[in-house]
This record gives structure tokens, C-alpha cells and sequence, in this order.
């Protein structure tokens, strides 16, 4: 599947930039028109709309290039030699969630999911899309400068909403950001919805726009620096901790990669941070903080877990794992968790001073999710893709492209640890990963 750029058509990849320059604007922004009550539906429609959309047109073009001539149909077992390992182990991933919707008890409901549209079809139009992309895209320029603006629009309208205001009525007629959990169900900013998912989104956005400055070299990069104080802000007013975690701490593991340094520097950068991730550990487990998530993180250093830490995530995934070894090999299908009836909790929310409910259709973790509802086989895959990216992210750190979209996965798949996939924000991850392991070798 590596691309061949000297007989290929250029039609497909200029299809492939209409579709990236569509994501990165008009589907983040895009919130349909019933406000937060059917965001998700939404959302939903825009992003069967724009992914498979695209993947159809492509399927399209192929088989139009193949009548025409211009094109061969190809054996199944030349587009597997030709590919590469990457996109190897995310056809793999995509092969096992496939046989989970076959196997799975829950039948054609995996097709879209129970509850939060995660079903056999979006999984496959996320993995369908990394392929494509990852064939006929290129990181280019004009990319990150559409991400600033989009980003800047976004974040204006969330330091809006955590103002108090109600731009544009997504809240209830009436009602603002301070309603959360108390006039309705929830907590939601910007045109994206959840708050976690927010946060996700700016794990991907905040690299792209730090490391764009750090690396590029044209002046006007320097503009860039007012969607990353925006995001910024908003990452930091939200109190996500999630992204909090997936930022700051992709920040410092992403030094010894993207400084434009020599490689003794960055392995000297990499030694200091690795010394500072010891001594730090080692801060936490003597020193026991009161209260927050240094004290979560000091009781589990002594091996005292609370089913309260993490905002009842501890309690979420030692009921999700003891789950798995009744599907182990490959789940209980897609986005069927709720039907497993784990018991409810309440939790206190101490930035928005209340007491929520929550029920669980969901592990808060995204590899524990994958593990639940894809399988052992899938998880394996899945992050054999994210590792081997990892081992070319460092070993590639001299390109500029491989350096900003690597960093993008980074941050979130450091998040990812404690939050949720949804159509909403994950396309952004497999694009991010489609362009790290796209066919190019500019240092773009």
C-alpha cells in the first residue's frame, strides 16, 4: 500500500486534501442545529457524511481508473507485500473488530453501537480513512495554518461559554456553562460537546501548534502562537485533567524528538528527562499529598488503590477488566459495555461544586474499551501500530512533518488512557497517525 507517486494518478490525492482540508475545518466547527441536545447525533450524521463520503469516492475512483485503464485491480496478496507494517497491524485491527461484530451476542446492534455510535462501521471508516490517507496524503503546510484558524474560532467561543454566555443557543434557551450536571444533563464547551472530548481535541491541536513554532522556519509561524495561547487557556480554565496529563506530559517526553538539536543533545535531553520522571516518582512516593491527583498518584505508588481515584475510573476499569476473560479473544462486540449493567456511582465534581450520577457505557480508557469490546487480538494490533509509529517518531526526529504529527499522537494517546473514542474527536488521531506514516519523505 506504499504509494507509488511517479504512475499514480493525481487525482486521488488532491480528492484526499479536499477531505483533510473539510476535517480540520468545517467537521470540528460543525454542531448541527439543536444545540448540545442532538450534538452527537449531529456530529454523528457530519462524520458518515465526510468519512465514508470519502472512502465511497474513492472506492469510486478506483474502479473508475481500473475500466478506464489507467489503473490495474490489485491482487490481495500484492497490496500485502506493498504495504507497510503500520498499516499492516490497523488492517489487522480492523479484520478483529470485525470478527467481534460477527461473534458478538448483540448482533447487527454492533453495526452502529448501543450508545455512543462507536459501532463496526464507525471503527471501520476510522481505519478505512488511516489507509487512504495514509497512502495519498502528505503533510503539507497549508494544514497547520488551517488547524490555527479553526482552533482559534473553537476556543474563542469556549472562553466565551466559560464566561457565562450562550453564543449561538447550544446551551438550553436560557441557561449556560454553569448549568452543568444541574439544569442538564452534563458538562459541554465549544462546538465539540463533552468537555473530555474537548480536551482530546486540543491534546491533538496544542502539539501540532507548538512543535509547528518550534520547528518550522517561516515568520509567519509566529502567528500560530495565538491559537496555541487560546488553546491553551481553555485546556487550562476546563480543568480536564486528562489533557492536562496528555499535554504537559507529551511536552516533556516529546523534547528529546523535536528539538532542533544535534542527536547527542537530544539523547543528553532525553537522559534529564528520564532523571526528572525518577525523581519526580520518587517525590510522590514520599511525600504524601492531601488531596488531588498527586495523593491518587502517591497511594498508588504504596499499592493502595481507591476505587474513588481518578474520578471513579479506578472503579470503572476493575469492573471493566474482570469482564474481559468472558470475551477475551475478541470482545463482546462494539460499543455494547452498557449492556453489561455495571452498578452506577455518584461522584462529587469539586470544580462545579455538585454531586453527579453517572452510569457506565464506556471504560474511560480507550485500550481498556478496545480490550472489552474488540478483544486481546485487536488491542495487540492496535497498539503494535501505535509502537512501531513510536520507534519511527524517534528514530525520524530530523523531519519536521513526522516530528508535528507524531507529537499529535503522543498527547493523545497519553490522554487516551483516561478518556473515551467518539466520532467527535478520534478521526483527528487517525488522520494524525495516517499523515506520521504517510509515503513521504520531505521534510515538509
Amino acid at each position: 500500500m506504499r504509494s507509488e507517486t511517479k504512475h499514480r494518478p493525481p487525482f486521488p490525492e488532491k480528492v484526499t486534501s479536499g477531505f483533510l482540508a473539510l476535517l480540520m475545518t468545517v467537521f470540528p466547527l460543525y454542531t448541527g442545529f439543536g444545540g448540545y441536545q442532538s450534538i452527537t447525533s449531529a456530529k454523528y450524521g457530519a462524520f458518515l457524511l465526510l468519512c465514508g463520503g470519502y472512502v465511497a469516492l474513492m472506492a469510486l475512483l478506483g474502479i473508475e481508473l481500473c475500466l478506464m485503464g489507467q489503473a490495474k485491480l490489485p491482487k490481495l496478496r500484492n497490496i500485502w507485500k506493498q504495504s507497510s507494517l503500520v498499516q499492516r497491524l490497523i488492517a489487522l485491527f480492523l479484520l478483529c473488530t470485525v470478527l467481534s461484530s460477527v461473534f458478538s451476542t448483540h448482533g447487527v446492534k454492533t453495526m452502529i453501537g448501543l450508545t455512543r455510535y462507536e459501532g463496526l462501521l464507525t471503527i471501520a471508516l476510522y481505519c478505512l480513512c488511516f489507509l487512504l490517507v495514509s497512502v495519498f496524503g502528505k503533510p503539507q503546510p497549508w494544514m497547520i495554518y488551517l488547524v490555527g484558524v479553526t482552533t482559534t474560532l473553537f476556543c474563542l467561543l469556549c472562553i466565551l461559554q466559560l464566561l457565562g454566555y450562550n453564543p449561538f443557543t447550544l446551551y438550553p434557551h436560557g441557561y449556560n456553562y454553569f448549568g452543568a450536571f444541574v439544569d442538564y444533563a452534563g458538562e459541554y464547551l465549544g462546538t465539540i460537546g463533552n468537555v473530555d472530548l474537548v480536551a482530546a481535541f486540543l491534546c491533538i491541536v496544542i502539539p501540532v501548534l507548538w512543535i509547528s513554532i518550534l520547528r518550522r522556519s517561516e515568520k509567519i509561524k509566529y502567528l500560530l502562537f495565538i491559537p496555541l495561547c487560546l488553546a491553551l487557556l481553555v485546556l487550562l480554565w476546563s480543568h480536564v485533567d486528562a489533557a492536562l496529563v496528555g499535554v504537559f506530559g507529551g511536552f516533556f517526553l516529546s523534547l528529546p524528538v523535536v528539538l532542533p538539536i544535534s542527536k547527542k543533545k537530544r539523547a543528553l535531553v532525553g537522559f534529564c528527562i528520564l532523571g526528572l520522571v525518577i525523581l519526580g516518582t520518587l517525590v510522590l512516593f514520599c511525600y504524601g499529598f492531601r488531596n488531588g491527583i498527586l495523593h491518587e498518584v502517591h497511594e498508588i505508588l504504596h499499592g493502595r488503590l481507591n476505587d474513588k481515584f481518578g474520578s471513579k475510573r479506578i472503579y470503572i476499569w476493575r469492573n471493566v477488566l474482570a469482564l474481559v476473560p468472558q470475551h477475551l479473544w475478541f470482545g463482546a462486540g462494539p460499543d455494547t459495555l452498557s449492556t453489561a449493567m455495571i452498578k452506577g456511582f455518584s461522584r462529587y465534581l469539586p470544580r462545579l461544586d455538585i454531586t453527579a450520577y453517572a452510569s457506565i457505557d464506556v471504560a474511560h480508557n480507550e485500550y481498556f474499551n478496545i480490550l472489552y469490546h474488540q478483544g486481546i487480538f485487536a488491542l495487540a494490533s492496535y497498539l503494535g501500530a501505535l509502537i512501531v509509529s513510536a520507534i519511527q517518531w524517534v528514530k525520524m526526529g530530523d523531519n519536521t512533518a513526522k516530528a508535528i504529527c507524531g507529537g499529535a499522537v503522543l498527547c493523545y494517546c497519553i490522554q487516551g488512557f483516561f478518556g473515551i473514542s467518539m466520532c467527535m474527536t478520534a478521526p483527528f488521531l487517525w488522520i494524525s497517525l495516517a499523515l506520521f506514516n504517510a509515503n513521504t519523505h520531505q521534510n515538509t
